[in-house]
């Protein structure tokens, strides 16, 4: 069986919970040849994560080329799985990942990680005199604005 489960809570907690889920045991039957064999097997915890990344607007070249190198460029190995990522996207509300400079990147170990892009959101700002949050600033009201991370 397969089970799909999300989890959300402080990232100790949960790689503790998934720690301990990966460590237990089950017996399991099967035919080697025409003999029934008798085995324990570990239950297989394989992570299908969302994970939202914040960073500063001004980063968000070096951010994407890190994460979403030329190599992946934010696309599924798999063509069909494209739909569920524009639903994906919908539900939370982000705008399809824009176009990036890829010149420059941040080392990071991407072995055996498939990442695909969801969509990016920008932060909204907050006016340093009047306290008011400004969703789609100028870049002359930028400078009278801290963005909020």
């Amino acid at each position: 069986m397969h089970l799909y489960i999300l989890t959300r809570g402080i990232k100790n907690s949960v790689d503790q919970f998934i720690t301990e889920l990966q460590g237990k045991y089950l017996p399991y039957v099967f035919y080697k040849g025409k003999k029934l064999m008798k085995c324990q097997v570990q239950v297989s915890v394989r992570p299908i994560q969302l994970w939202e990344i914040v960073f500063p607007e001004e980063h968000k070249d070096v951010m994407l080329s890190t994460i979403l190198p030329e190599a992946h460029k934010g696309v599924t190995q798999h063509k069909k799985h494209n739909k569920f990522i524009w639903a994906i996207r919908k539900a939370l509300g982000v705008e399809k990942l824009p176009d990036y400079k890829s010149d420059i990147q941040m080392p990071i170990t991407l072995a055996n990680t498939e990442v695909v892009g969801i969509g990016i959101k920008k932060d909204y700002y907050t006016n340093i005199k009047t306290g008011k949050r400004l969703y789609n600033p100028t870049e002359k009201e930028k400078k009278e604005c801290w963005e909020g991370l």
